[in-house]
């Protein structure tokens, strides 16, 4: 399991923004193959109530839980989004002196970011029929699911000097953040969409071992929509 997250007094959310971000859709497999790219990185729950000392998910636990996400798809079922939102919602980081716990109810606290880490949050994408366009970090009943979206800063203001500091190599998370761009761009293509007879590449990825099943996906099938095999 990850560290323990210390417990710290209460202190200004991390400020942050220019985020790059990198939606990607891969299977079971390819997320274990991500996994080992990262290296030794530690994955932790953020921004929701745990026990005190708790909080971390280990590699083990988010890969079995999100081979189950990937199995709904293969089956042509919707993955129910309470099952996998806090899952979706963690943070990867190197170090655990990233984050920081408060104490919010006896035995209880949250945690929350204080430097840069890599965010996640389950993504999700539309289609527009008025435009013939796809957008990503779309919300609502209508849209697609579509893996995780990956995101990292590159301006962040440190939260006691209010120093406006680049998110530059000094940063032991910009090499995971890069480390997993790096992965990405060479095991995932940008996905080719067919929608009757026009193909339309969209840049949300799409893991190579994902082809084999991914029109089996029910949201997908209920649009008429296919990948281009």
């Amino acid at each position: 399991m990850p560290p323990i997250v210390s417990l710290s007094t209460p202190k200004p959310a991390m400020l942050s923004s220019k985020w790059l971000y990198v939606p990607v859709l891969i299977d079971a497999q390819e997320m274990q193959e991500l996994f080992k790219a990262l290296g030794n990185f530690f994955i932790y729950k953020v921004s929701c109530i745990t026990k005190k000392g708790v909080g971390g998910i280990s590699q083990a636990s988010f890969l079995q839980q999100y081979e189950e996400y990937i199995r709904f798809l293969q089956e042509g079922q919707i993955p129910p989004e309470d099952t996998f939102r806090h899952l979706f919602s963690s943070v990867f980081t190197y170090t655990e002196d990233a984050l920081f716990a408060v104490e919010v109810q006896e035995e209880r606290q949250i945690i929350r970011v204080q430097k840069p880490v890599v965010q996640l949050q389950p993504h999700r994408m539309g289609y527009s029929q008025a435009d013939g366009k796809f957008r990503s970090k779309t919300f609502g009943p209508d849209t697609i699911s579509w893996g995780i979206l990956f995101s990292y800063p590159q301006l962040f203001q440190e939260s006691q000097s209010h120093e406006v500091l680049d998110v530059d190599d000094h940063f032991p998370n910009t090499e995971l953040f890069r480390n997993l761009q790096k992965w990405v761009r060479h095991h995932t293509s940008a996905t080719p969409f067919i929608i009757g007879d026009q193909k339309i590449n969209v840049p949300m990825r799409l893991g190579k071992k994902c082809f084999s099943w991914i029109n089996h996906h029910p949201q997908l099938i209920a649009k008429g929509i296919k990948v281009k095999l």
